[in-house]
């Protein structure tokens, strides 16, 4: 935190000094619309586009997660349920799942956007003498996870829980557990096991078991309530800070963040009084508009100074809670929105095979795994495959997983695991098969609930090799 605030000072001091010097004079102020500005008037425009540029870009890695959040709670709300009301899926996801990418395929999905500004919300979870697996993990506004209402938690107990805003001063009931939420928007993301096909139904019946319900009810619940739709193009125009700063508004940040948001200000983006593309001045716009351009190859590249790579597998750090690592955070919004912390899932993905060169689906890889090299969790483990857009990837066997916990992974008789990469069935009918797509394609493996010191910061997994 000393780091961050000394940091943040100082570039609180430096773009104060180069907002001073280069503001325009009344003179230079009148000059702008004349037709033939001179060069100190040419310069100094362009001085504010490049500082108006430069905050912009900021903005928008600060912002980007807001903004998705934003998108996705509207189509949410408007397509799948309402605010306070959970929607569940009752298969698990294939490739023409859409809503969010990076989507898992062994465990079924429920969701529900909460507005905790009107009022707490009763969660219950049921008693779980199977052991099955499951998490309800908690997401703030910013995508920063919170809680898990998992088998860690509640050992297997059935337990009632209230989620309680920032902004709540009402009444709370008495011996019930409290789970603080730090914004009043809060995206609950549950996933339930699913052992196999003849699973489903005692998944699903399990699933329909997690339940929630405001404690305040009538209007002031927001049930039956859906948010508005953002812009198509929020992304890519100046409605992005529109958006960000009324989230912004609605769920405020940790106080140690106000030093950018004030810097923020001075391109227009006002989080106080919200942005308005109207009032922007030329210059200001045209630095903004820079910024929205460049953005996205930004966000998207944003791994680069937060992975490990170890035989062509890759780990991000920080994942799941962020603190002021904005650029992380942005990209895992963009990579992988909803990532857990790694004490509930820990996420490893591959773009390329142990000699660094790209996955394709015209190759046949394998994957070997020594005994004492499996996964080693107190739930379940998966492999998924996915396309160059981050979604599960088409396969014309119908699968693109395999899994730990459906029986159907053969270990060999020293306890090692080979797993075959290919588009078309292997040879030997009892393989351990993972279908692969036409074209490149990227791994991502997760540990779901690991065992505490499995994966520590200098573990490696084994690297996928093609067959010659």
């Amino acid at each position: 935190m000393k780091r961050y605030i000394r940091y943040s000072l100082l570039t609180f001091c430096l773009l104060s000094l180069i907002a001073f010097t280069i503001q325009p004079a009344p003179r230079v102020l009148a000059a702008w619309d004349s037709k033939k500005p001179d060069s100190r008037t040419q310069h100094l425009v362009q001085s504010r586009e490049n500082f108006a540029y430069a905050l912009g870009l900021q903005a928008y890695i600060y912002g980007y997660p807001l903004v998705l959040v934003a998108k996705t709670m509207g189509e949410m709300t408007n397509q799948l349920a309402p605010l306070n009301q959970f929607v569940y899926m009752d298969a698990v996801a294939t490739p023409s799942f859409r809503t969010i990418v990076t989507p898992n395929s062994d465990t079924l999905y429920l969701n529900a956007w909460l507005d905790l500004s009107r009022t707490p919300v009763l969660l219950q979870v049921p008693d779980n003498p199977q052991n099955r697996y499951y998490t309800v993990q908690m997401l703030d506004a910013y995508t920063n996870t919170f809680h898990n209402e998992s088998n860690r938690a509640t050992k297997q107990q059935a337990r009632q829980s209230v989620i309680v805003g920032p902004d709540w001063r009402g009444p709370l009931p008495a011996g019930i557990h409290k789970i603080y939420a730090p914004t009043n928007t809060v995206w609950l993301l549950g996933r339930v096991e699913v052992k196999g096909a003849d699973d489903l139904p005692q998944a699903t019946a399990f699933e329909r078991q997690i339940q929630i319900k405001p404690l305040q009810q009538g209007k002031a619940s927001g049930v039956n309530e859906a948010t508005p739709e953002v812009p198509k193009d929020v992304l890519t125009s100046l409605s992005f800070f529109q958006v960000m700063t009324d989230m912004i508004r609605k769920n405020p940040p940790p106080a140690c963040d106000h030093v950018l948001l004030n810097q923020f200000a001075l391109a227009g983006i006002d989080v106080q009084n919200g942005f308005d593309p109207a009032r922007i001045d030329p210059a200001n716009r045209a630095g903004l508009l820079r910024a929205l351009r460049d953005g996205p190859s930004v966000v998207e590249n944003g791994f680069l100074p937060y992975t490990t790579v170890r035989n062509g597998w890759g780990s991000f750090s920080p994942i799941g809670t962020y603190g002021d690592q904005f650029l992380a955070r942005a990209f895992i919004a963009y990579s992988g929105i909803g990532a857990n912390v790694p004490e509930e899932e820990a996420y490893f993905r591959a773009y390329t095979d142990g000699q660094n060169r790209l996955l394709a689906g015209e190759k046949s890889y394998t994957l070997h795994f020594d005994r004492d090299q499996l996964p080693k969790t107190t739930a379940l483990w998966s492999i998924n495959v996915y396309d160059n857009e981050l979604f599960l990837a088409r396969t014309e066997a119908g699968r693109a997983s395999v899994r730990s916990n459906n029986g159907t992974l053969k270990l060999g008789p020293d306890g090692s695991l080979d797993i075959v990469l290919q588009k078309s069935p292997p040879r030997d009918p009892h393989a351990n098969w993972l279908p692969t797509p036409a074209g490149n394609f990227n791994l991502v493996l997760r540990v779901f609930a690991p065992i505490p010191g499995s994966l520590g910061p200098r573990h490696a997994w084994p690297p996928v090799r093609e067959n010659r």
